[in-house]
C-alpha cells in the first residue's frame, strides 16, 4: 500500500515544526467582501448552522478536496440577509451523499471536518477547556457558538480552508478537483461508535494526530500497531496512547451523545506531598488540601504512593518534596513520572520550585500555583524563532503526554505586563508550534491541558 494513498495527516518538517503561524489560522477566510449600505432588514446578522441554511436555500455550500488533512468550503449567501455561519461538531465532507456506512464510494476519501478556527496542527472547537469553568462539561451540539462562526455578508462568498481527518484508510487522497457534499455525521454513517468519537473529538479538541488515529481506529478498524508503522513520520507515540484512552473512554462512556468528559480529564495527574524533617506535618495538610484542585488546567489526584496511583496511560505523577521553609517562601523538589502504558511508572523528568509564603501558613491553592509555574516553565519551552517589524514569532514546544490546549505568555518581565491568551492551540506531545506576539519578547505565564 503506497504512502501517498494512505491518506495520512500532514508530515511535518523534520524537526517536528508545525508551521501555522497564529496570525492566520487553518481555516483562513479571505478578506471579507464590502457590500452596500444595508437598508430595511438587510442590515441584520442572523446567526445560522451551515446545514439548516443550505437547506433553507439561503446559503450555497461548495466543498472540494484540498490534500490529506484539510477540504476547502466555498460558502455563498444567497440571502439578503448578512450571515453568521456555525460549523457544528460533527459534519463529514462526504465523497458520496448518504452513502450509508461511509465507505469511500466516490474513489476519495471523506473527511471528518474539525473546526472553523482551528490552528495548524489542532482539531476540533476546544469548548468547556478553561480550568475556570466549573468542570469539564458537554456542549449541546446543537448550541450554534457565535465566537466560531463565519461572517458572509449578503450577496458574497467565503472561503474556508478547514482541517479535516480522514475517513477511509487506504482511499485516495482528494483532489482539487474531486467535489464533497457536506452532511451531519448521523447521515453519513450508521455506526454510533463513529458518530460520537467524531463529534466529540470536534467539540472538545485535540491534536490533529490524535483525532486522525482515533477516527482509524473506529472508523476503519485500523490498528494503532499498524498507524505506528505506517504513520510514524505523522503521528507520534504519545498520540496513539493519547488516541487509545479516547477509544477505552469512547467505549466505557455509554449511549450518551458525546464522551463523558470525566474519562478525558480525571486520573491524569496525581500528586504526593511529603515534607522533610520538620516539614512532615505541612506536607500531610498540603497534601489534603491539593486534591480536587487544578494543575496545568487539569484536576488534581491526591496520593500516596506509586502503587496507589493506580492510572490507565498517558498519565504524570507529581512527587512533591518539601525541602526548606523560611518567612516568605518555600522550596520543594519535584519529580515527574508517567504511566508507560505498562502500568508501571518511568521517569519523566524533574524540576523545583519556590512558593511566595512560608509552609506554615502556605495553602494547597498556593501550592498549586507554584506547581502549576514551575512544571509549565520546565516542560513547555517558549523560545524566539524569528523578529519581524512590530512581531515576535515564538516557538513552543510541548514536552508532556497531552495535548496543549491553551497558553497565555507574558510580554514584558514586570508583574504588571499584559498578557496574551491563545486558545485551541493543539499542540500535541513532542510537537511545536509557532505563535507571534506584537512585543519584542515573551516569556510562559500559563497553560493548560484538556486531558486529549
Amino acid at each position: 500500500m503506497l504512502w501517498r494513498h494512505l491518506c495520512l495527516v500532514r508530515a511535518w518538517s523534520a524537526a517536528g515544526l508545525l508551521t501555522g503561524s497564529l496570525l492566520a489560522t487553518s481555516a483562513t477566510v479571505r478578506a471579507e467582501p464590502g457590500e452596500p449600505a444595508p437598508t430595511g432588514t438587510g442590515g441584520t446578522t442572523e446567526i445560522v448552522s451551515v446545514l439548516d441554511a443550505q437547506k433553507a436555500g439561503d446559503l450555497k455550500v461548495e466543498a472540494r478536496g484540498a490534500g490529506e488533512d484539510r477540504v476547502k468550503i466555498t460558502l455563498t449567501n444567497t440571502s439578503a440577509t448578512r450571515l453568521r455561519v456555525v460549523l457544528p461538531p460533527g459534519l463529514v465532507a462526504s465523497s458520496v451523499a448518504a452513502q450509508g456506512r461511509g465507505g469511500g464510494g466516490g474513489g476519495f476519501q471523506s473527511m471528518g471536518l474539525g473546526s472553523a478556527s482551528n490552528h495548524a496542527g489542532a482539531f476540533g472547537a476546544f469548548r468547556g477547556n478553561g480550568s475556570s469553568e466549573s468542570g469539564f462539561r458537554s456542549v449541546a451540539v446543537s448550541q450554534a457558538n457565535a465566537d466560531d462562526a463565519v461572517a458572509v455578508p449578503a450577496g458574497k462568498s467565503v472561503v474556508l480552508t478547514v482541517t479535516s481527518v480522514c475517513l477511509n484508510f487506504g482511499v485516495r487522497t482528494p483532489a482539487a478537483r474531486d467535489s464533497f457534499t457536506i452532511v451531519d455525521v448521523d447521515d453519513y454513517t450508521t455506526d454510533p461508535r463513529a458518530r460520537k468519537a467524531l463529534r466529540s473529538l470536534a467539540t472538545y479538541g485535540t491534536s490533529h494526530g490524535v483525532a486522525q488515529s482515533v477516527m482509524w481506529r473506529v472508523s476503519n478498524d485500523v490498528s494503532f500497531a499498524v498507524m505506528a508503522e505506517q504513520a510514524a513520520k505523522a503521528i507520534n507515540p504519545r498520540e496513539i496512547a493519547l488516541a487509545a484512552r479516547f477509544v477505552e473512554a469512547l467505549d466505557a462512556s455509554g449511549s450518551t451523545e458525546l464522551v463523558d468528559p470525566s474519562y478525558l480529564r480525571e486520573g491524569r495527574l496525581f500528586v504526593r506531598v511529603v515534607g522533610e524533617g520538620a516539614l512532615q506535618a505541612d506536607g500531610q495538610r498540603l497534601a489534603r488540601e491539593l486534591e480536587g484542585l487544578r494543575i496545568l488546567g487539569l484536576p488534581v489526584r491526591v496520593v500516596d504512593d506509586r502503587e496507589t496511583a493506580g492510572a490507565a496511560a498517558p498519565a504524570v505523577l507529581l512527587n512533591v518534596v518539601l525541602t526548606s521553609s523560611q518567612a516568605g517562601e518555600t522550596k520543594a523538589r519535584v519529580v515527574l513520572s508517567q504511566n508507560d502504558g505498562s502500568g508501571r511508572w518511568s521517569p519523566l523528568g524533574k524540576t523545583t520550585l519556590t512558593a511566595g509564603s512560608a509552609a506554615s501558613v502556605l495553602d494547597g491553592a498556593g501550592l498549586a500555583e507554584a506547581l502549576d509555574h514551575s512544571i509549565a516553565a520546565a516542560f513547555v519551552t517558549v523560545k524566539t524563532a524569528r523578529r519581524g517589524t512590530g512581531t515576535t514569532t515564538l516557538k513552543v514546544d510541548n514536552r508532556l503526554p497531552f495535548t496543549l490546549a491553551n497558553l497565555t505568555l507574558k510580554t514584558g518581565l514586570s508583574a504588571g505586563a499584559p498578557t496574551v491568551a491563545f486558545k485551541g492551540l493543539g499542540i500535541a506531545p513532542s510537537r511545536s508550534a509557532l505563535v507571534p506576539v506584537e512585543a519584542p519578547s515573551a516569556t510562559l505565564h500559563h497553560v493548560e491541558f484538556n486531558g486529549l
